[in-house]
């Protein structure tokens, strides 16, 4: 891939501006950053990375991993309804990577629903295990794609990778933690997740 983009950087160089040939060279160029990317998703979703444990608290965690999804919740005009227990114990996680697999969830969510959706967020602690629930009220998942969820390269959606949520599962059971998807088609989704409290 890189010597690709550099024989496209050297073409670019070499040619007249405008034209049919620099349409060409965009092409080439933007989908080699496509397949870098794909294959950056796929050994992330398969590498075992060494963890910069933090203590920290879940919901601050939460409220950033929603700030990066932001332009999208407000682009499609979602509502947010937090309900975050406030005395709840902190964690011990990566937080960067905790941030990449709650903002996986919470884009599935976003993209399930239609404009004007529901997006619940809660985190309470339940069995003396820090609970966290994120809830859509979108098109829901038929039985047969909810058991195939977490497989890696399996997508409904028509642009997927479908490495997403196989990377999102990695990271939770890579914190001891647990993940539990139930779903009900044309009424939502809610992703469960139980972590260790510090």
């Amino acid at each position: 891939l890189t010597n690709i983009n550099l024989a496209t950087d050297q073409l670019r160089n070499e040619i007249v501006p405008g034209g049919e040939a620099n349409l060409l060279l965009e092409m080439i160029s933007r989908n080699s950053k496509r397949i870098n990317q794909l294959i950056n998703d796929l050994l992330n979703a398969t590498r075992t990375t060494e963890l910069n444990f933090i203590k920290t608290s879940i919901n601050d965690v939460i409220d950033s991993s929603l700030q990066f999804a932001v332009d999208r919740i407000e682009l499609k005009h979602i509502h947010v309804i937090k309900n975050f227990d406030k005395q709840i114990c902190p964690v011990m996680i990566d937080i960067e990577k905790i941030e990449i697999a709650l903002l996986n969830i919470i884009v599935n969510a976003i993209e399930a629903m239609g404009d004007h959706g529901k997006l619940h967020i809660s985190t309470e602690n339940k069995n003396n295990r820090c609970v966290v629930k994120i809830i859509d009220n979108g098109k829901g998942i038929g039985k047969e794609d909810l058991d195939r969820l977490f497989e890696p390269y399996f997508t409904t959606k028509e642009r997927g990778t479908g490495l997403g949520l196989t990377n999102t599962q990695n990271i939770i059971l890579s914190h001891n933690a647990n993940i539990i998807v139930e779903s009900e088609q044309g009424k939502g989704t809610a992703f469960t997740i139980s972590f260790d409290f510090a």
